[in-house]
């Protein structure tokens, strides 16, 4: 008999070399890009905003340019520059798998997902008031939009999924690739098909919220989803973040002690 380390090492060794097994098909890769918006210079688009502060409004088209998202526009020189740099790096999709980039804030809010051929569509397509060719500062790029019906198209999907990370309901851990899409409002009763309405959810607390009495959840447009007990004890989770957070400054050093010593 071979010693259980030895068991386990080529256990493991096995995985990973050859995870479909000898007749198996292997595994499926899906690749999340993640691109934070403040590193994007956009200078194109910052040269538009500087030249034109009037922006859309001087050409009456305020609202054809689109909503910001978080305040800061996902500009068409944004996908540019992220373009240049996945071509740089040669990032592409695993066979069979999938390639997406995540844009994020400087604190990893999750802005808006899509995948290259969606980004090159929209860098080429431009906004309708300033052309295709125009380095403007009007946004191409945001959350998911509503949906009519109630399944969640697959951009939703995609956004919501990687938002949450897993279960949202307080003290549940299960990843969001083994969750439910539930509607926080539910949608035979006026809930929106929307990424500000839809949540991750373990099957578990998916049919405690809809078949348990009682539980109140609720969800506010950043994500934050609050839970509300049958004894009125109220929890709330916050979407996790995309990125770590920044390491706290060091401690100032206390000041120099001039005071002799006692002898």
């Amino acid at each position: 008999d071979r010693p259980i380390g030895v068991l386990r090492g080529e256990a493991h060794a096995a995985l990973v070399l050859n995870p479909g097994g000898a007749d198996g098909a292997g595994f499926t890769g899906h690749v999340t890009v993640l691109a934070p918006l403040p590193a994007l210079t956009g200078t194109g688009g910052a040269r538009a905003a500087a030249a034109d502060p009037g922006g859309a409004g001087r050409s009456g088209a305020a609202g054809e340019c689109g909503p910001a998202v978080g305040g800061q526009p996902i500009t068409a020189a944004h996908l540019r520059e992220l373009l240049a740099q996945l071509g740089g790096l040669g990032l592409q999709a695993p066979p069979g798998g999938s390639l997406a980039v995540a844009i994020t804030d400087e604190h990893g809010a999750l802005l808006a997902t899509a995948t290259p051929a969606e980004l090159a569509r929209l860098a080429a397509r431009g906004c309708r008031a300033h052309g295709r060719d125009a380095a403007c500062a009007c946004p191409q790029l945001w959350a998911p939009a509503d949906r009519n019906g109630y399944a969640p198209a697959a951009a939703q999907e995609r956004f919501v999924r990687l938002r949450d990370r897993t279960c949202r309901h307080p003290g549940c851990a299960r990843p969001a690739g083994r969750t439910d899409l539930d509607h926080v409002v539910p949608h035979d009763c006026g809930g929106r098909t929307g990424c500000d309405n839809l949540c991750c959810l373990c099957r578990t607390h998916h049919r405690l919220k809809t078949f348990a009495r009682g539980w109140r959840f609720a969800m506010a447009p950043d994500g934050t989803l609050t839970v509300t007990t049958p004894s009125g004890i109220t929890r709330s989770t916050r979407p996790p973040g995309l990125r770590d957070r920044p390491a706290l400054p060091p401690p100032p050093a206390p000041p120099p002690d001039h005071t002799p010593p006692p002898f």
